[in-house]
């Protein structure tokens, strides 16, 4: 799905964003407030579809509940300032916004999957869950989603690192003006100082969860209004959701993904470690793989 137009450029979460705005402390990131012009944040804002209009399943405290790129693609009920917003943060045109804002960080991150920016720059874009995989290098998803409402204080998920196999993750917050609930935030975090630049932090991620005792929260971005977050996924990317108070308001946000073929690292039950070369030809024991493929900070 391209959309490369001009018009459609509107839509992007990135419009406003260079490659001055991103932070690399703990790991490549960027924080952009009014990301979207006003006029059609209200329009998106006003018309946010909701679990029920969507026939997704959003019972429990607490509870994520999403609604991908593919479903709305095909879901003609959807309002079609949304339709054109989704279209776009799953097309090419929105690979290339990122890759505009990333791409020094991820030669430098993950060299050996991407030796040059020619072959960065290469890749190919398509739908997560629609586009053919022998097509397509980047499978991206922009999901309308949301957390339930809340009946006993609770963080929807604590500080963690997301899935190896995505390139980057964004949340587009769209906080509705009835909404005054204490946490919800998004916290941005990194090895506490004891493991600061050892490998043994690695050891600490625990199917992709971090203990608490074993953090710092640098920074804790507000759950607000047209507040764009969007990061670089490596094994230092830890991140998590402060807790929410009880509350019958929906936390409401658009979730945005690259995921690509070959995992960028792995995470289990025995730790974590960058995925390479190495790991997909052949085998060899844990330590010297995490050794030959560290990637140093």
């Amino acid at each position: 799905m391209r959309a490369n137009s001009i018009e459609m450029q509107e839509y992007s979460v990135l419009q406003k964003a260079n490659r001055s705005d991103v932070q690399r402390d703990p790991f490549p990131h960027i924080v952009i407030h009014d990301a979207l012009p006003a006029g059609l944040y209200d329009k998106l804002a006003s018309t946010f579809p909701s679990a029920k209009q969507l026939g997704v399943e959003a019972s429990g405290s607490n509870v994520r509940w999403d609604y991908s790129a593919h479903q709305v693609i095909s879901n003609e009920s959807i309002p079609a300032v949304w339709k054109k917003f989704i279209q776009y943060h799953a097309s090419q045109a929105f690979l290339e916004d990122v890759l505009n804002i990333f791409e020094d960080d991820i030669l430098r991150i993950y060299h050996r999957h991407y030796p040059s920016r020619e072959r960065l720059r290469s890749l190919r874009a398509g739908v997560r869950n629609l586009s053919k995989s022998r097509v397509t290098d980047v499978h991206l998803d922009a999901q309308i989603s949301g957390n339930t409402a809340v009946a006993s204080a609770s963080s929807v998920r604590t500080t963690h690192l997301d899935q190896g196999n995505k390139l980057f993750s964004g949340l587009f917050y769209m906080k509705p003006d009835d909404y005054h609930v204490t946490g919800g935030d998004l916290t941005i975090s990194r090895f506490a100082k004891d493991l600061a630049g050892s490998p043994d932090r690695y050891t600490r991620i625990r199917n992709a969860y971090v203990d608490e005792t074993d953090v710092e929260h640098l920074k804790v971005v507000a759950y607000e209004r047209n507040t764009l977050v969007l990061f670089l996924n490596t094994l230092d990317s830890l991140h998590g959701v402060t807790v929410r108070q009880p509350t019958d308001k929906t936390r409401l946000f658009v979730n945005l993904v690259g995921v690509v073929r070959s995992p960028l690292y792995h995470t289990g039950s025995d730790g974590a470690h960058y995925a390479g070369a190495d790991d997909r030809r052949s085998g060899g024991n844990f330590l010297g793989k995490f050794l030959r493929n560290l990637v140093r900070n």
